[in-house]
């Protein structure tokens, strides 16, 4: 007699270490599935690297198995027209799985009652350390008897091939939400899966630049795609961070003597309403080296400009002064200057014009 071997069912697997069967509850899935059982569905939750697969809990998949007579060629086209049934399955073992993750049936056998069918279901944990689309394989031993006929076909080998996804992880640091166009390129540093492509606006390599990005709203993507291990196809995730760039709107200007006032020809642009150390966001500082003199200031009577508006003293009551170099009390009408009240000038004699003496008259008393 043939070997009837039963049908490979695709699932997807995460599968974890442990002793003894697995802590799981069998579903009876048959009203989904054909008169010879099988398994109840064909995914399995989908896994991170490096990350305890459903949080820890683990994951399972059920399966039936039934006493009921069928075509065998269902499960195997060249014994179709041999009606057989499932007497017992046992000898679970696994292969194909990622690193990091194993797997156990919660019975070590079983034996539907005749007639009658019963669940099973295996129990996946772990943490897997390989990413990657995989196909890890439930195999057991079924025992078989044709339908009629009391003599067993024992320990067919049987499998069921199964699908998991463990997925890269994709994140990266260095990037914050908003930027100036002003502001200096930043390096996007990853934190997860190596081996990934950054990007975006403004992005060259691994760094960020806000004034190629521009002004507006933009999204940088980091995304890596990695097969490893006994994976089929390469399993693959993104991570994606949006930033604001906006375009300055202040200016400041250097401020040397930190008085509030800056230099006209030392300007600096900047997105933010607050002037950075050293710099204000008023300009036209005259002296940028004296904190008094500035064109906040006010005049005073010291023969310089004091409020920067390339005026000296002005506002201030002035006095005529006229040169006198004999130092008698008398000036000279035609060598003349003016100022503030209580200055004077080195040799120049204080004279209100309604009392001074003109010449002529000088020279006659004499």
């Amino acid at each position: 007699m043939k070997k009837i071997f039963l049908p490979l069912f695709t699932l997807v697997l995460v599968l974890a270490s442990q002793m003894g069967y697995s802590q799981c509850t069998p579903v009876n899935c048959l009203g989904s599935l054909p008169a010879y059982g099988g398994i109840c569905d064909t995914m399995l939750l989908t896994g991170r690297v490096n990350v305890p697969y459903n949080n820890g809990t683990g994951d399972f998949e059920s399966f039936v198995i039934t006493s009921t007579c069928f075509d065998a060629g269902l499960i195997s086209p060249p014994n179709a027209g041999t009606s057989v049934r499932i007497t017992n399955v046992d000898n679970f073992t696994y292969t194909l799985l990622p690193a990091g993750i194993t797997a156990a049936s919660n019975q070590n056998s079983y034996s539907p009652p005749n007639p009658g069918n019963i669940a099973g279901c295996v129990r996946f944990l772990g943490t897997p350390t390989q990413i990657g689309v995989f196909t890890p394989t439930v195999n057991f031993l079924a025992d078989v008897v044709v339908c009629g006929f009391p003599i067993p076909v024992s320990n067919n080998a049987a499998s069921y091939p199964l699908n998991m996804t463990v997925l890269p992880d994709p994140t990266f640091t260095g990037l914050g939400s908003t930027y100036c166009t002003t502001d200096a390129a930043v390096t996007l540093t990853v934190t997860g899966t190596t081996g990934g492509t950054f990007t975006g606006p403004g992005v060259t390599g691994s760094t960020f630049n806000p004034a190629t990005a521009g002004a507006g709203t933009h999204t940088i993507k980091y995304k890596v795609s990695r097969q490893e291990g006994a994976a089929v196809a390469p399993a693959a995730d993104s991570m994606l961070v949006t930033v604001t760039v906006s375009a300055p709107s202040f200016t400041y200007y250097l401020d040397n003597d930190n008085d509030g006032y800056g230099l006209i020809g030392f300007a600096l642009s900047s997105c933010s309403s607050t002037a950075p150390a050293g710099y204000a966001p008023v300009a036209f500082d005259c002296n940028d080296n004296n904190n008094l003199i500035n064109p906040g200031s006010q005049e005073v009577c010291d023969d310089i400009d004091n409020n920067c508006n390339v005026q000296i003293d002005e506002g201030l009551a002035l006095i005529t002064y006229y040169e006198d170099s004999d130092n008698d009390g008398f000036g000279n009408p035609t060598v003349i200057t003016t100022s503030c009240v209580g200055i004077s000038p080195g040799v120049m004699l204080l004279m209100i014009w309604i009392v001074m003496i003109p010449i002529t008259q000088l020279i006659l008393m004499h």
